[in-house]
């Protein structure tokens, strides 16, 4: 196997890899918002967000309650979707991750160590420069 190949294996799995982690732990954070009683609300007018340069377009208020109505209606069935993307995710990364021998696991865990470590300092030091 080639060295340019063999990298790019790696880089690859490292995506997927933090890709799922990314996805596992935001669906985590959804399901414990999700979880928590939902305070008695009073009406209010609807809000949201209108799509991209729909703001530029002289939208009325009844024009935007109707978008915002469509949006919330579909707000349940994307998020279903979104945690059946994230579980197909995960089982595509457990099935991929079988493949590999106990070697390469483990360069594999050093390498998501390494890329981890790498972005926390990174992290770091936008913060400190801000």
């Amino acid at each position: 196997m080639s060295q340019r190949f063999a990298s790019t294996v790696v880089a690859a799995s490292l995506a997927l890899a933090l890709g799922t982690q990314l996805s596992v732990e935001s669906t985590v954070g959804q399901e414990k918002a999700a979880s928590k009683p939902a305070p008695a609300k009073v009406a209010k007018k609807p809000s949201g967000r209108l799509p991209p340069h729909y703001g530029k377009l002289g939208i009325s208020g009844e024009q935007r309650k109707k978008i915002y109505g469509i949006q919330n209606g579909y707000k349940t069935q994307i998020a279903d979707l979104q945690k059946q993307i994230d579980a197909l995710k995960a089982k595509q990364n457990t099935e991929v991750s079988a493949v590999l021998t106990p070697d390469q696991k483990k360069k594999l865990e050093e390498h998501l160590a390494a890329a981890k470590k790498a972005a926390e300092a990174r992290s770091s030091k936008k913060k400190k420069s801000s």
